[in-house]
């Protein structure tokens, strides 16, 4: 199941534009580490990964609790197929807010093939934030499927459906 890399990136800018992220010196005055992790986004957005990893590296340097800069990180480690460091910067990215659903559910899926419990509980954690994430219910119901829990997994891949009806063809992934 593909993630919607471009999707989360859009809601990401639309929180700096909205002045959610926080650390303004100013009133209304996005900070430096705001500034670049708004840049980063766009290279991210344009294809262009190693400047946006400089990027976000260099936000690091100036807020080394930059949930934004680490969750992207991530996802540039993610799509390299660097795991291990996806789920470190995952991870940064949760100590600063347990409750950011991109990393919980991205995290989910890395950890899936070797502890598919902690994957279930990650799922499950992201969808009590905010309970409308088809595609964690998706996941969530795949793995449970697999466990043998029927009808929790029923539920949730309903549930993935009923949300965002092109789930309906998404296929469960492997477990190997």
């Amino acid at each position: 199941m593909p993630r919607p890399k471009l999707a989360i990136l859009v809601l990401l800018s639309l929180l700096f534009v909205a002045g959610c992220s926080g650390g303004n010196s100013d009133e209304g005055a996005p900070s430096a580490a705001d500034t670049l992790v708004e840049t980063g986004l766009q290279q991210l957005a344009k294809g262009d990964d190693a400047k946006a990893k400089a990027t976000f590296e260099n936000v690091l340097e100036l807020d080394s609790d930059n949930v934004y800069a680490h969750y992207n990180l991530g996802l540039i480690a993610q799509d390299a197929g660097k795991d291990q460091l996806a789920i470190k910067h995952y991870d940064a990215a949760l100590k600063t807010d347990p409750k950011f659903t991109s990393a919980l559910y991205n995290k989910g899926i890395l950890l899936e093939s070797d502890d598919l419990d902690a994957a279930v509980k990650l799922y499950r954690r992201a969808i009590a934030v905010d309970s409308k994430l088809a595609a964690a219910h998706m996941r969530l119901g795949f793995a449970l499927l697999h466990q043998g829990e029927t009808e929790k997994a029923e539920e949730h891949l309903s549930k993935g459906v009923k949300l965002d009806p092109s789930m309906a063809d998404v296929k469960a992934p492997t477990y190997d």
